[in-house]
Parts: structure tokens; C-alpha cells; sequence
């Protein structure tokens, strides 16, 4: 068979795929997640037939085969979808950091109570991620089969390099650039002045916020639009994947799946160590805050399950405004999951695939406080993890390719994710209350309701008002008598 006849049939059949994948979004009701799988699987298949006919696409060799060729023109799709997370990258991190700003900066809040949940909430991230290390660690996974970069015998910038690097010398070249870090420090200014500027002149102030909430939704739009072209994406890179390497990356991909949810089993034994020190019972923790954590994890949204979020910390006997406070705050900022774990594992397996020494400290700590920056303004729904996971590689100077490639089982470890990120805000509410010694124990321990406590609270707050209009009145009949 001519070459050229066997490439254009080989691509026809992987747009005849492409073409199928629009039609499952298009005329049926299959859902986000399914469809990925359904292109994960095609994906497979497409390759491993393409490498069982052609033989492996190998670019190294002299005289490069049919699959060769063919998986040319499929990475058009998979390396521009991988393109276009790189591209969002310095967006997402403009308008992030800069509403998670506003949002701190809004007064009524209670100072010191977010402050409290906001440290609790960054504090817990920062352990998961040094539980995703050690975890990947004691693993030894790598994904070298499965992202095939070229090794690059530099090393990560020290930490001097680093804090010099967030000075930018130029306005324009900082915002063009491929290095995130001065981006971080303009739009960290940008964002103080803006809380001066609404505090001396609140009209000019109100002007840049209307702009702030109208950058951000148009980013986040964007976002979505990549997003949604994850099936196509994942279709072509796994097909791409399938076609130039063998089996063991797709174990690779598995034990990616394997390490993140050990890590978060890990994390979630340390939440219920850290509430049990607390003084509340591990089971009594699972029996009030299981169905918010079998929510979460069915829906795959912090924000979604909200308001589960807060009732299960109100039966723990969490006041009303730090079940609020903890309950709003963790889905966007603090996330151990999405935040923590999954960013940090894939900095590490990113950094082993590039030749970088992953485990030392010059490396290690700024991939922790990363994290931590980066957890500042998660999106609580689908894709928060992606979007974190984007900038705390591009913050490192990794490249992003492996985002793109656990997309494709990204929803098998974004279940677990969400759990573990709500049981992070229910844990938040409870110690914040714990310190401030606002914890209801007739609730915790069952032997009132929250209805009941709510109407007792009524019944004094009645029973105050009377006395107080007793006292007013006896005054006043005192003043009389004078």
C-alpha cells in the first residue's frame, strides 16, 4: 500500500473518531466525564491499532515508519490543546490572585474569624502537599513513558534566584513572557493598591472592582471553552500516546490514578487525627459529615455542596458564622486536594521527567509554598485542580504537557479530590470554633437539636429584651414619682 494512501486512511478513521466525539456532545445527553472516558478509550484503541499496523512511532530512528507521520498531524489537536492550558496560564493567575484579593478585602467579614480559617484552611494544604511528596516517594512512580520529554540538566532556581526573578524590568515583557513569577508580584501590587484606593476613594475603587468581576468571568469563560475541548484533546493525545509508546505508560497513567488516592486517604486520616485531638470521636465525624463527603464526591463540587458543607459542621456544633466563613472560604481557597496533592504530585513527576533532582530541598520548598500561593482562589467546581496544577507548573518552570494527559482520568481522581476538600472546610469551621471555644457540645454530642439550641437562643434573646423594658419602665415610673 502507497505510504501517502495508508496515512490519509489512517487520518480519515481518526476524523471519523473526532466526528463521533461531536456527536456524543452534541445530540446526546452523556455527561462531561463520560465523555472523556468514551475518548480515553477510543483514544487506546485508535493508537494500539495504529502501532500494531505501522509499528511504533519512533522519531529517533533514521527513517521514520507511517505512525510516525500519522501521529504528526493528530498532535496538531493534542499539542494545541496542550498550547492553549499554557496559554490561560498567565490570565487565570492575573484575575485569581486579584479577586481572591477583593474578596479578602470585603469589610463585615469578621477579621479575625477568616483569618483564623484562612490559616487553618493554607495551613492543612500545606501538610497534603508534603504528604503527596512522601507518598510519591515511597511509590517511586515515574511518567517518563508517558510524557516523554528530553531531559534538561538544569536544575530548579535556587531560592535567591527566585525572589530576584519576581522583579520584573519590564511591564509589557513580564505579561508576554513564559515566566509566571513576576506576574504573581505585579498583580500582588495591583491588588493593594486597589484595597487603598476603595478605602480613600470608594467611587474609583467600585469602578476597578466592576472591571475585576468582568475580567475574571471572561477568563474563566475562556477557561471553560479549553475545557470543554478536553474530549478532543484527550482523544488525540492518548491516541498519540498509544501510537509512540508501549503499555507502560497506560500503567504509568494508573498509578498516577493509585498514588493521588493514597495520598488523599492519607490526608483524610490526618483530618480526622486532627479532630479526634480536637475532641471529637472519628466516628462521630464520619456519621455528621458523610453525606456532604458522599455528595461531594458523587458531584465533584465544593461549591455545589455548600450548603451540606455547612450543616454537616453545624451538627458538629460549629457557630453559624464559622460554618459560613469555613464553608465559603474552602471552595476557593485551601483546597488539600486540588491544591495540595494533585499539584504537588504532578511538580515532582514533571520534574523526573525533565531530569531535574526532585528531591531536594531547592526543589521541594518552593514547590510547597506554591502550592499554598496557588491555592489562593481554586475554583470550587470541575477544573479547579487544572487550573491550580497550570500554575504551579508554569511557576516552577515545568512544562504543563502532563496537565493536559491526566485530563483524561482526571475525573476518576477529582471524586476523591472533592471529598477531601470539603472534609478540609468542615474540619476549618470545627477548629476555628474549638479555639474560640464556640463549640455547642449538647449539639456535638447529641443531646440537643439545632432547632432546639436555635429556639432556646430565641426564647433569651426575648427573655432579655423583656427584662431590659421592665428596667426601662421602672425607671421611668421612678422619674415619675419624683
Amino acid at each position: 500500500m502507497n505510504n501517502n494512501f495508508a496515512i490519509f486512511l489512517a487520518l480519515i478513521v481518526f476524523v471519523a473518531l473526532f466526528a463521533t466525539m461531536v456527536l456524543i456532545s452534541k445530540k446526546t445527553k452523556i455527561g462531561f466525564t463520560l465523555r472523556v472516558f468514551i475518548a480515553l478509550i477510543l483514544g487506546l484503541i485508535y493508537g494500539a491499532c495504529i502501532q500494531l499496523i505501522f509499528g511504533i512511532a519512533d522519531t529517533s530512528v533514521d527513517t521514520p515508519n507511517n505512525s510516525v507521520a500519522i501521529t504528526q498531524w493528530i498532535n496538531i489537536i493534542g499539542s494545541g490543546f496542550t498550547k492553549a492550558l499554557t496559554f490561560l496560564v498567565i490570565p487565570l493567575v492575573f484575575v485569581s490572585i486579584l479577586n481572591a484579593i477583593k474578596n479578602l478585602g470585603k469589610p463585615g467579614q469578621g477579621l479575625k474569624k477568616a483569618g483564623m480559617i484562612i490559616g487553618i484552611l493554607l495551613l492543612t494544604t500545606l501538610i497534603a502537599g508534603i504528604i503527596a511528596m512522601i507518598t510519591v516517594w515511597i511509590f517511586g512512580i515515574n511518567t517518563n513513558d508517558l510524557v516523554g520529554y528530553d531531559p534538561q540538566p538544569q536544575a530548579p532556581s535556587t531560592l535567591p534566584e527566585i525572589i530576584l526573578n519576581l522583579i520584573p524590568n519590564n511591564l509589557f515583557a513580564a505579561f508576554s513572557g513564559s515566566n509566571v513569577l513576576p506576574v504573581v508580584l505585579i498583580t500582588f501590587v495591583i491588588g493593594m493598591a486597589y484595597l487603598d484606593i476603595k478605602k480613600h476613594k470608594p467611587a474609583i475603587g467600585q469602578k476597578f472592582e466592576s472591571f475585576l468581576d468582568t475580567a475574571y468571568e471572561v477568563v474563566i469563560r475562556i477557561v471553560d471553552y479549553v475545557i470543554g475541548f478536553t474530549p478532543y484533546g484527550v482523544l488525540a493525545i492518548i491516541a498519540g500516546r498509544a501510537a509512540s509508546a508501549g503499555w507502560e505508560s497506560v500503567a504509568q497513567l494508573g498509578m498516577v490514578v493509585v498514588v493521588c488516592y493514597v495520598a488523599m486517604a492519607i490526608v483524610f486520616l490526618f483530618h480526622l487525627l486532627l479532630m479526634w485531638v480536637s475532641g471529637v470521636n472519628p466516628k462521630t465525624h464520619i456519621k455528621k459529615a458523610g453525606a456532604a463527603l458522599m455528595f461531594a464526591f458523587s458531584s465533584r463540587s465544593s461549591s455545589a455542596t455548600l450548603s451540606l458543607t455547612i450543616m454537616s459542621q453545624r451538627k458538629l456544633g460549629v457557630n453559624e458564622g464559622n460554618a459560613n466563613l469555613a464553608g465559603s472560604f474552602g471552595t476557593t481557597i485551601g483546597q488539600n486536594a486540588c491544591a495540595g496533592v494533585y499539584p504537588v504530585t504532578l511538580a515532582i513527576l514533571a520534574g523526573m521527567s525533565v531530569g531535574w533532582d526532585v528531591w531536594s530541598l531547592q526543589f521541594l520548598v518552593p514547590l510547597a509554598i506554591y502550592s499554598v500561593i496557588s491555592s489562593i482562589g481554586t475554583a470550587g467546581v470541575g477544573g479547579g485542580a487544572t487550573q491550580v496544577s497550570l500554575m504551579v507548573l508554569s511557576l516552577m518552570g515545568l512544562p504543563v504537557e502532563l496537565v493536559g494527559l491526566l485530563i483524561s482520568v482526571d475525573f476518576l481522581i477529582d471524586m476523591g479530590r472533592t471529598a477531601i476538600n470539603v472534609n478540609d472546610s468542615i474540619l476549618a469551621g470545627y477548629i476555628a470554633g474549638k479555639l474560640e471555644r464556640d463549640i455547642n457540645k449538647d449539639i456535638l454530642h447529641d443531646k440537643k437539636t439545632i432547632e432546639q439550641v436555635e429556639l432556646e437562643a430565641k426564647a433569651n434573646i426575648s427573655t432579655d429584651d423583656t427584662i431590659e423594658n421592665i428596667s426601662i419602665d421602672n425607671k421611668f415610673f421612678e422619674v415619675e414619682n419624683k
